[in-house]
């Protein structure tokens, strides 16, 4: 009993990992790439400012769980029918729908910051944000972090060294090789 026991805590931690590894992933490249420079675009306009300010007046805790939930079930329908349309092959609707998914990121965010303690009290929004931030504290996390961060900086060095060297080795070598293969 006890070695299925271990078993299957090695099956959870696998399990654990992937997820942190696709979480990361994901994290990265969507949003470090595409969704903090929009965000930040759309969060710098003085609207928002006063959106923040209006979102902080609110005290009524249903009234801010519905101003939430609104705008947060557009942006996760929108982000699932991207994905869908890109699986399809439906390149600038999947493209559109998860543009219309990032402009949303920067208000829905701004309600979440500016009224957390409100909105954390709810279970439906206390537990995933709760697993969230069990996740980020593991030790998977800090470890996939680190080697996604060495792997990074790896790949900037042999960027650098390879790809955007001055005198272009790399480049023309590749070039060359494949102009003889070309030629036969």
């Amino acid at each position: 009993m006890n070695k299925l026991n271990d078993y299957g805590l090695k099956v959870l931690y696998y399990i654990k990992l992937v997820f942190v590894i696709l979480f990361i992933i994901v994290e990265d490249i969507a949003w470090t790439r595409l969704g903090e420079p929009i965000y930040n675009n759309v969060k710098s306009l003085k609207v928002m400012d006063r959106f923040k300010l209006w979102i902080n007046d609110i005290k009524h805790r249903y009234l801010l769980l519905g101003i939430f939930i609104i705008p947060f079930i557009f942006m996760e329908t929108s982000s699932i029918y991207a994905g869908k349309a890109l699986v399809n092959g439906a390149i600038f609707s999947g493209i559109g729908l998860y543009s219309f998914k990032l402009l949303l990121t920067a208000p829905v965010v701004i309600i979440f910051n500016a009224g957390k303690d409100i909105l954390v009290s709810f279970w439906i929004i206390k537990w995933p944000y709760g697993l969230i931030l069990n996740m980020k504290r593991s030790k998977i996390w800090k470890s996939v972090k680190t080697f996604s961060t060495n792997a990074k900086t790896e790949f900037e060095f042999f960027k650098d060294d390879y790809l955007n060297n001055s005198n272009g080795d790399f480049i023309s070598s590749f070039k060359k090789l494949y102009i003889e293969i070309k030629k036969g």
